[in-house]
């Protein structure tokens, strides 16, 4: 039991617990940095030695080593936290006891500053003064030993809280080997915003962070919240498991026609169809079904090969993996730069027609303006996002005419976006832009309808409509901070305007977006002008990059 005295608490100054929690958060955050990165240099370690004592040895090493350095983290960062704590609460005691203090000592009263008994003057029992000082005794005697108590068993859990998460040479420190995170709290996640998600990933230590990258990939790897690093390593590693399961079905696959087509030109097709009224028929219906999933297959092999190659890429700037599924017609986003450490990011949406099979020029695209952004500020750093986050349309007529792929991609976005807000660091807000090319505008436009929308400007290039008449109703985003571009013998003119399919044209007057230049194409290929507006010279390509820095005045 503490023995503080009523002394103590009134002369309890918080600057030395202030300065010591901010001691031991250094060490904490110092201690998560250097976690982090002995797990990420020591995780690859049974892959690349598996084999022999020596190497059992140094793995069984490595992971006490990740355990030891990861668990030193919480009882840092509790010691801190207490410290802290202590300062402010005993502040706020002291408070109390010096108020309670000067209001006995004012009706006469001599308080014991070690037992803090309050004595009564003698004058307290004589005529007429009886009714002041008791009012005064019943507040010092009710109240001051009060406060002495909250200070000692304050004293006590701070002095509680130091035992056991101090270091000790017969205990060790960080030593202990903490709960793994089971897969229904990751999963709770999903209902949660970014930035409650970002506190829970802050919450863990780097190597239950790492055991949650290990054993759940593919519930992090999609999750809005987690850092796009952390991300990163979770989708490499569903993209590695992904190719080689495609890779064997593939050859499964391609067996089976081989062995099928030998037994049709061998005519024997009651070998494989005994039962059949028609072998033949039904032997070459498998054909097309095999045809048909090897085509898939090697599309979103092709696909897989594209992400892999560019991550893996030396010559280009790092790229991140931040999104990635292979169900149906697969998911993508893939970012040139980091997004949580950049000055300016840009998110780029495209449109009909994207899938997980043609993602090669989607990421290409984020290349190109990665380098113009480059070369507008040299100064600054800018990320661009590919971003193939939402079920595209698959065709221009029916489905690029609905609105219902933009409701779907556009709640998907505006999580999105929120979630690069939260996992952003640095001392200011990075300078986020939004992208949309073709369909990917409109998906922009509603995810842009709400006022929560973290985006400091769109931009729609080659827009059929974004679902709203003015740049006004897109309350997401200011007005002012709305551009607009469709060349001169872009096909998508000739999508009727107003509330015909997608609304009035962003780029037209009576909208109100800031129109910028873009070079007017082929009038014999109006198809091929449609995705022109990234080809080397147009000056589209040039006024997006100054967009996405913020020089505004240099547009075109």
């Amino acid at each position: 039991m503490s023995d503080l005295t009523l002394r103590d608490v009134l002369d309890f100054r918080p600057d030395p617990w202030h300065a010591t929690a901010q001691v031991w958060g250094r060490l904490a955050q110092g201690v998560d940095d250097v976690a982090e990165q002995v797990i990420r240099g020591t995780r690859d370690l049974v892959h690349v030695w598996p084999d022999g004592r020596a190497s059992a040895a140094a793995v069984g090493k490595a992971e006490a080593l990740r355990a030891e350095v990861s668990n030193v983290y919480n009882p840092a960062k509790r010691m801190a936290d207490a410290l802290e704590h202590h300062a402010y609460a005993m502040v706020a005691l002291r408070r109390q006891a010096e108020e309670i203090v000067a209001s006995a000592r004012q009706a006469g009263y001599h308080v014991d500053m070690v037992t803090g008994v309050a004595t009564a003057p003698p004058s307290a029992d004589t005529a007429g003064g009886l009714d002041r000082f008791s009012r005064a005794r019943e507040s010092v005697l009710r109240y001051l030993p009060t406060v002495v108590d909250y200070a000692r068993t304050q004293d006590d859990a701070t002095a509680n809280t130091i035992s056991v998460n101090v270091p000790s040479p017969q205990a060790g420190f960080g030593t202990g080997q903490l709960d793994g995170v089971p897969r229904e709290v990751v999963e709770a996640q999903s209902a949660r915003s970014p930035a409650e998600t970002n506190a829970w990933w802050a919450s863990l230590t780097p190597l239950q962070q790492e055991q949650v990258l290990r054993r759940f990939p593919e519930l992090v790897g999609g999750m809005d919240g987690i850092p796009v690093s952390d991300r990163d390593v979770a989708n490499r590693s569903v993209l590695e498991r992904q190719s080689a399961l495609f890779q064997q079905r593939l050859s499964t696959v391609e067996d089976r026609e081989g062995y099928l087509w030998s037994i049709l030109r061998q005519g024997r097709f009651s070998d494989v169809y005994p039962d059949a009224e028609d072998p033949r028929t039904a032997l070459e219906g498998e054909l097309r079904k095999l045809a048909s999933e090897r085509a898939v297959l090697s599309g979103k092999l092709r696909g897989i090969d594209a992400i892999s190659t560019r991550l893996h890429d030396p010559d280009l700037p790092e790229a991140y993996l931040i999104g990635f599924s292979s169900d149906g017609d697969g998911r993508a986003i893939v970012s040139v730069g980091d997004p949580d450490t950049a000055d300016n990011v840009l998110t780029y949406v495209p449109g009909t027609g994207e899938k997980l099979s043609h993602v090669g020029g989607g990421i290409e695209r984020a290349d190109d303006m990665a380098e113009d952004t480059a070369r507008a500020d040299k100064d600054k750093t800018t990320s661009v996002v590919y971003w193939y986050g939402y079920d595209a349309p698959d065709t221009i007529f029916p489905d690029a005419g609905v609105d219902s792929y933009a409701e779907g991609g556009g709640r998907v976005l505006d999580t999105f976006q929120t979630g690069l807000r939260a996992t952003h660091n640095g001392d200011s807000p990075s300078h986020n832009t939004v992208l949309g090319h073709s369909y990917g505008s409109t998906v922009i436009g509603h995810a842009a309808r709400g006022p929560g929308f973290d985006a400091d400007a769109v931009v729609f290039v080659g827009s059929p409509g974004v679902d709203v008449n003015h740049a006004s109703d897109l309350t997401g985003v200011r007005p002012d901070q709305v551009w607009a571009t469709t060349a001169e013998h872009d096909i998508i003119r000739w999508i009727p305007d107003w509330d015909v399919v997608h609304g009035n044209d962003p780029s037209e007057p009576d909208f109100g977006a800031r129109v910028f230049a873009s070079d007017p194409g082929e009038p014999d290929d109006e198809a091929a002008t449609h995705s022109a507006y990234w080809d080397q010279d147009n000056i589209a390509r040039w006024n997006m990059a100054l967009i996405a820095t913020g020089q505004l005045p240099k547009v075109q």
